[in-house]
């Protein structure tokens, strides 16, 4: 029971840390680790942000419910992700000289400009560069680079129209 108390305590500092800069957690089961916030951010319920090693987010965030961040991650200023959004830098090898579950995990860092929406249930996946003023449209699968401006959609995004 002193472990569960010591827990919630520690948790609840954390979470005040946090308000004092800015960063509004606005829900329960929200787990932060590695993650430096450069400014203001709401982060609504059901979220997890595992940096790997570290998730950079610049001011002006807004993460929806149940999305899951992991990896080594870079978000620019005044970026809204919709809920159920999966942001995965990492992946298993597949060699099939050995068990996928025994192989490394291999790794690319996640990069998302600055004034970027990314809508609902949308997964991005490793090695990927969001340009500024980017669209993702909702279910998107992102695998490939995202120009500037673009409305991308589809599994895999593709790049529908730019914005005007």
């Amino acid at each position: 029971m002193l472990k569960s108390i010591t827990k919630k305590i520690g948790q609840f500092a954390k979470r005040q840390k946090l308000r004092r800069q800015g960063v509004l957690i606005d829900g329960s089961s929200v787990l932060i680790s590695k993650t430096t916030f450069r400014g203001s951010a709401i982060i609504e319920s059901h979220n997890r942000l595992s940096g790997d090693p570290i998730i950079t987010i610049g001011k002006n965030f807004y993460l929806n419910a149940h999305c899951h961040l992991l990896g080594e991650i870079t978000i620019g200023n005044d970026v809204l992700v919709g809920p159920k959004t999966i942001i995965w830098g990492r992946d298993h090898g597949i060699s099939k000289d050995q068990l996928i579950r025994e192989q490394n995990h291999i790794k690319d860092p996640i990069i998302i400009g600055n004034d970027v929406w990314i809508g609902a249930n949308v997964t991005i996946l490793k090695g990927v560069k969001i340009e500024d003023g980017a669209v993702i449209g909702a279910g998107s699968v992102v695998t490939k680079n995202v120009p500037e401006n673009s409305i991308c959609v589809g599994n895999p995004a593709k790049v529908v129209k730019y914005r005007s």
